[in-house]
């Protein structure tokens, strides 16, 4: 898995999604990435202090999940 493909591309998503399509259990992040849109990755799980790759898995497969019901 690429991990940097896919923080690219959510990060983007995260940055332009409506208020109203993001699934309560993203929102924090969303939250986060809109104060701070540079963020890094590591930079994210260090602010909320858990696992870099924990952190990746969790958003990878949620924003999978988000992608196959649209």
């Amino acid at each position: 898995m690429k991990y940097a493909n896919f923080w690219k591309k959510f990060r983007d998503w995260a940055l332009t999604v409506n208020h109203d399509e993001i699934p309560y259990k993203l929102r924090g992040v969303v939250k986060i990435i809109r104060e701070n849109p540079n963020i890094s990755l590591v930079g994210l799980a260090g602010y909320l202090d858990t696992d870099a790759v924990y952190l990746a898995k969790f958003l990878y497969n949620s924003f999978r999940e988000i992608s196959q019901e649209e």
